[in-house]
């Protein structure tokens, strides 16, 4: 990657205008302030420095620059986030800039959705336009939603990729092609044809509904370098902004059941491309709301499946809740009946929240006595996945169900509860987990401020990288992951080069560090001012460890002549406030 690339795009990037395109911002002093957008919070902790370019939350800790908060906003790689600020800051990047194979294929994927697109407009498409017209989409909504059509020719899409210029192992890495026995044909035949993005808007996929021809009614892209599953979410790029707007997401089976929300005024809705649900996909809506509406198709494989995904969202730490819809119809189907408007409306309203949409789906099993025993295990296995605060509200309901008082019930679940977070335990020991005593809490373990403000003065300013000597720095820091990043300022390495490697390996600790370090700063004033005092402060710190240590060795015998001596003048600094 070209060194100057990243420095060039922030000089041309405010951070305020970006952030502020997320949040509202109010000017407080020299900074700006908002209510976070990572976490709920009731009273703003998050905090925007024009000067630094940098944000900071006091409620979450999460901080950073322009990258590292598009990257956790969007959810969005370094290469993506790369990409879209360099746009925003009119910076042409190099082919080194990004990743040429994948470049490469996402401009295969657009050519393919320009042909798709064409191709429905074209006289072959008509059985598709009679298709969407049937289904009530209009032709404004083909364009909107970019909706297209895959003729039912062997190979309609890979001769015009050819006349292009698009060699076979492109188009087959994109998913497009396969090789038949004499020669390459069109995945996708006889197909309406709905482009799926990520969540920052890059084509990945492509999903077909089968309208000519045999197969199977749905087929979507296979794996691909571009395309993992179960990173997306059909429309989320268009619905984010809504999600996080409303404080809520809608989640249906479908593309058209998608579509026909965003069109009947529920832009929040994202699709989830099939019935099982992800972590990563449960990750992504978590990112953009708290909140989760399950809208599945009221048969008993959509509750089945909606059974399953509330489970995987909850323990992402959603609150989830099921659209109960009525019987034999899907969300596309309901809001174009007469009031159906209504009737949606009203079903959201009452969404059930997770332990009694469990309960209600499981009563047929519970008054039939020869599955009563499994459905309450089953019950209860499933409660106790969730905190105690979250099962409280309805253990009255569930207590009547099940026959038994509230108290045991509780009693129940927190026994099951107990065993799980065992069994979790332990199963984390064996697959080594904890290395070195080393564990998932000391990697997240906040950093200091004073040690962060050390990497902050050395990543500002680039004559201190040269002058301050590393044999008395880094012996003042004790966070392995702060020296790590202070000897690599000290021994030469730019910030630049630093903060591209650090993205491109997905390691958002380094700029939530120095963004942490730059508000600890703000106090002094000045980097050279701010400079001494917090060699002061560490130096003192280390003077004040260094006598407690020996005071201990003194304690227990232990401690050397020399050490006495050591001892007696530390203590004489302490006293004299040196």
């Amino acid at each position: 990657m070209d060194r100057d690339v990243i420095g060039e795009i922030k000089k041309r990037l405010d951070i305020v205008d970006l952030v502020g395109d997320y949040v509202q911002l109010r000017k407080v002093g020299r900074n700006y302030r908002a209510l976070c957008p990572f976490h709920t919070e009731k009273t703003p902790s998050f905090y925007v420095s024009p000067e630094r370019q940098t944000y900071h939350c006091f409620g979450c800790g999460k901080g950073g620059d322009a990258f590292t908060f598009l990257m956790e906003i969007e959810g969005v790689s370094f290469p993506q986030a790369l990409e879209r600020l360099a746009k925003r800051a009119g910076v042409a990047l190099s082919k080194s800039a990004h990743p040429k194979t994948e470049g490469d294929l996402s401009e295969v994927m657009e050519l393919a959705l320009k042909f798709y697109r064409d191709a429905l407009n074209s006289p072959s498409g008509e059985v598709a336009r009679s298709y969407l017209k049937h289904r009530e989409l209009p032709p404004e909504v083909w364009e909107a939603f970019e909706l297209g059509w895959a003729p039912p020719s062997w190979d309609y899409l890979w001769q015009s990729l050819q006349r292009r210029g698009v060699t076979f192992e492109l188009a087959e890495r994109c998913g497009l092609v396969l090789m038949g026995s004499r020669s390459p044909y069109d995945r996708f035949r006889g197909r309406v044809m709905f482009p799926v993005r990520d969540v920052s808007g890059k084509l990945v996929a492509f999903g077909g509904r089968l309208v000519v021809g045999e197969g199977a009614k749905y087929i979507n892209s296979p794996e691909s370098e571009l395309f993992q599953k179960r990173s997306c979410l059909y429309l989320l790029e268009r619905a984010k902004k809504s999600i996080r707007q409303r404080g809520r997401s809608i989640l249906v089976e479908g593309y058209i059941d998608a579509i026909r929300l965003h069109i009947s005024g529920y832009p929040e809705a994202v699709a989830s491309l099939g019935t099982s649900l992800t972590e990563d996909q449960a990750k992504l809506l978590q990112r953009f709301a708290g909140r989760c509406c399950i809208c599945y198709d009221a048969d008993t494989s959509g509750q089945e499946a909606s059974l399953r995904g509330m489970y995987v969202l909850q323990r992402e730490g959603l609150q989830v809740s099921v659209v109960v819809l009525p019987r034999d119809v899907d969300p596309d189907q309901l809001l174009l009946q007469e009031n159906g408007d209504r009737v949606f409306m009203e079903a959201l309203d009452r969404a059930l929240p997770l332990p009694l949409y469990h309960l209600e789906i499981r009563r047929p099993w519970l008054e039939d006595p020869g599955s009563r025993h499994s459905a309450i295990l089953e019950l209860l296995e499933g409660l106790a996945e969730l905190s105690p605060f979250d099962v409280a509200p309805y253990l009255s309901n569930l207590s009547i169900a099940l026959g038994v008082l509230p108290g045991e019930l509780n009693e129940q679940i927190a026994e099951i509860r107990s065993r799980k977070k065992v069994a979790k335990e332990d199963k984390s020991a064996r697959s080594g987990v904890y290395i070195n005593g080393i564990g998932k809490k000391s990697a997240s373990k906040a950093a200091d401020p004073v040690e962060a403000a050390v990497a902050y003065v050395l990543w500002n300013d680039a004559r201190r990288r040269v002058e301050a000597p590393p044999e008395v720095i880094l012996p003042l820091i004790d966070d392995e992951r702060v020296k790590s990043i202070v000897a690599a300022l000290l021994y030469g390495e730019s910030p630049e080069e630093l903060e591209g490697r650090w993205l491109s390996l997905g390691d958002r600790f380094p700029m939530s560090l120095i963004a942490i370090g730059g508000s600890f700063c703000d106090q002094f004033g000045d980097l050279e001012v701010a400079w001494k005092e917090l060699l002061k402060l560490l130096e003192k710190r280390r003077r004040s460890e260094r006598y407690h240590k020996l005071l201990s060795a003194m304690a227990k015998g232990e401690a050397s002549a020399e050490e006495m001596e050591e001892l007696r003048q530390l203590a004489s600094d302490i006293k004299g406030g040196g």
